[in-house]
């Protein structure tokens, strides 16, 4: 859920089921009067007990029921009578198993639920801290996609935009400052506060944003329009509406039972729900203009458009060692099991199905040999965790795939900037006395962050088992520290400022790449898992440079390596040792200014494969040494059960030989 602050972040004054006390007078506002009360809460983190102003339930859309099932939301008509915000409003259509886990006991759910809360604490210390939490659309009532114009998708995140118009008409009845609003979203919250600033119309609207555990560019978080459109028509088969016609299938669509939907919307493969659900954010020309991989991966491409609102906001992230747990026990462990045998083991499984599915998805690209060398890079070298270690692997593949990597890249994108505005980024590397125990001891779960930042509230302990006598006194210090960071960003735009810290959160930049390290202590720390970072941001794309297919129109250039690759044309430097990519489906006409292996191309008339002889062998080993002479120490850091230890000189001189094993064949070209 995306959360909206504006002055202090809601961590300060996260809120638990308490005692109804008394009305309170009604707010006017620009929809009418909407009354509230005030309720006694809990605050654990201090064991302090206080009062609460609560405006609950509070409708920011017309219900998008109906007629209204699949468009765009429409703004809330002014209230004939005064509003009563004295209750939740319901949560949105979704998986109820996966809500059950989080919420237990409460399994409300209703298409007409685009609405509101807004807390307002009484005798704060620093006046202005007004928590706002939202309701959007989920899966294909929220990003269902087609080409009928009323209908082009990302629906859930027009509710989260209409939303955040609301509190900014209106936050100032309240007693807020509509001129320090913060967005704040964790998991699929964090990917939508991305998405929101890179949307134009938001321009304004907001000062900055607080993406935990997920960005735009997280595996789960996006995918291609086709796809989405692809996904629809099967939901419609499944519902036997036709889709021949996107008006006609709509129009079939929104006469069938609302709960029908929800359970005939999982039409995704095996393959194509590995690491995301079916229904998810995706081009749309509208409220998406850019691919979320291409835009972080590639910040130069960022448009003046998509930059208007995100050249111009504060933005931090934090990021979880443990992040990946959510996917590996949900879909990738069932999957390793499912597909091993006598003959195949859980480490074939993950070299031969799984990396190849990460490195298509992520690169456009199959190669064998790129799959054994991540297969080598995530391996146990410290032999600490037995026959755990595959379990391990999946975590940290996943981990880099779906969370750190996306968030890496977003980071460095924003900072790369250089409008002015701050990046921050926080790791997470604490095992707390609440993570539940797993086989494969991660250091973390994915959301185990969630508790400090809210001061530990006892309607968010449940899931854990939890109550307030569980926590050790140094966490509830860590929760006082990181709500006094998170709440100065929200307030400052500065995580040091106006409560100053014990460690300053310094801002990241591309060169440092400093960030706050949360583990038993906190610290400053430079290039979070920098080995894996490396691996994934400078190795994997050099190599595939160097391994590229190079098609030209006159055939001068053989074709060697990967087949599918994400640019289709390349030429390389008058040395033969590197090469120079050329474009997305940009072909040589004219290759006369083009030299390979030191020979004139157009005095040529060959098309054998020795002219590549010397460059397969050595680009891949030059990629090696410079990653193994790069920072020692940094670039030799690997996860294990209790924390992190350095990669030993032997384990780096196997990478060395096992790349050397790899270029063999080249040699006999």
């Amino acid at each position: 859920m995306v959360v909206i602050n504006t002055f202090l972040l809601f961590s300060l004054t996260q809120l638990v089921p308490g005692i109804l006390t008394q009305p309170l007078p009604g707010i006017h506002t620009s929809v009418g009067l909407i009354n509230g009360f005030v309720d006694l809460v809990n605050f654990n983190v201090n064991g302090r007990r206080g009062f609460v102003s609560k405006y609950l339930g509070i409708p920011y859309a017309v219900p998008p029921v109906g007629n209204l099932r699949f468009r765009k939301p429409k703004p809330a008509p002014r209230f004939k009578q005064p509003f009563n915000a004295t209750q939740f409003g319901p949560g949105c259509l979704q998986n109820k198993f996966l809500m059950s886990l989080w919420l237990p006991g409460r399994d409300l759910l209703s298409e007409d639920c685009l609405t509101l809360n807004i807390f307002v604490p009484i005798h704060t210390v620093v006046a202005g801290k007004y928590p706002v939490t939202i309701n959007y659309r989920l899966g294909p009532f929220g990003f269902l996609a087609t080409k009928d114009p009323d209908s082009l998708g990302n629906l859930g995140l027009w509710d989260q935009q209409l939303a955040i118009k609301w509190v900014h008409e209106n936050i100032d009845f309240f007693g807020g400052d509509s001129n320090r609003i913060t967005l704040f979203g964790e998991s699929a919250g964090g990917g939508s506060t991305v998405y929101q600033a890179m949307y134009p119309g938001n321009k304004g609207l907001f000062s900055r944003t607080i993406s935990e555990s997920g960005v735009a560019m997280s595996a789960w978080g996006y995918n291609t329009r086709d796809k989405m459109l692809d996904f629809t028509k099967r939901m419609a088969t499944n519902l036997k509406c036709p889709t021949t016609n996107d008006r006609d299938m709509l129009a079939c669509m929104r006469n069938m039972p609302a709960q029908d939907i929800v359970d005939k919307s999982r039409v995704g493969t095996e393959s194509e729900n590995l690491f995301r659900p079916e229904f998810v954010p995706a081009p749309d020309d509208e409220f998406i203009s850019q691919y979320a991989p291409d835009i972080f991966t590639k910040p130069c491409s960022i448009s003046d458009q998509t930059g208007s609102v995100f050249d111009n906001i504060d933005m931090a992230f934090v990021a979880l060692t443990g992040d990946g747990t959510v996917v590996t026990g949900a879909t990738m462990l069932p999957y390793v099991k499912k597909h091993m045998s006598k003959t195949m083991s859980p480490d074939d499984v993950i070299e031969k199905f799984v990396i190849p599915h990460i490195l298509s998805d992520s690169f456009n690209v199959t190669s064998p040999e790129l799959a054994k060398i991540m297969n080598y890079v995530y391996g146990d070298w410290n032999k600490t965790l037995g026959n755990n270690s595959y379990q391990t692997k999946l975590l940290n593949v996943d981990t880099d795939y779906s969370f750190f990597i996306p968030i890496i890249n977003t980071a460095i994108a924003h900072a790369q900037r250089e409008k002015g505005k701050k990046t921050y980024l926080l790791g997470f590397e604490k095992h707390s006395s609440f993570t539940l125990p797993l086989d494969y001891k991660p250091p973390n779960l994915h959301a185990d962050e969630i508790p400090y930042f809210f001061g530990f509230p006892d309607s968010m302990m449940k899931p854990f088992a939890m109550s307030r006598t569980n926590i050790t006194a140094e966490e509830i210090q860590l929760s006082k520290k990181l709500m006094d960071y998170i709440a100065n960003f929200a307030y400052t735009g500065d995580p040091n400022l106006p409560i100053p810290p014990d460690v300053k959160w310094l801002p990241y930049d591309v060169e440092n790449e400093h960030y706050l390290r949360v583990g038993e202590t906190i610290e400053t720390g430079s290039h979070m898992l920098p080995m894996r970072t490396a691996f994934w941001t400078k190795y994997i794309p050099e190599y595939l440079k160097m391994t590229k297919t190079c098609t030209i129109s006159h055939g001068l250039l053989p074709n060697i390596g990967p087949s599918n690759v994400i640019e289709n044309s390349c030429g390389f430097d008058p040395n033969g040792t590197s090469c120079i990519g050329c474009g997305l489906q940009e072909e040589f006409y004219n290759c006369a200014d083009i030299s390979i292996g030191g020979d004139d191309v157009s005095k040529n008339t060959y098309n054998t494969p020795h002219i590549l002889k010397p460059t397969l062998e050595q680009n891949v080993m030059d990629i090696t040494n410079r990653m193994l002479k790069q920072n020692t120490t940094e670039l030799t850091v690997e996860q294990t059960n209790v924390g992190y230890v350095e990669r030993t000189q032997s384990s780096r001189n196997h990478l060395s030989n096992y790349t050397n094993q790899l270029t063999e064949p080249a040699k006999k070209i």
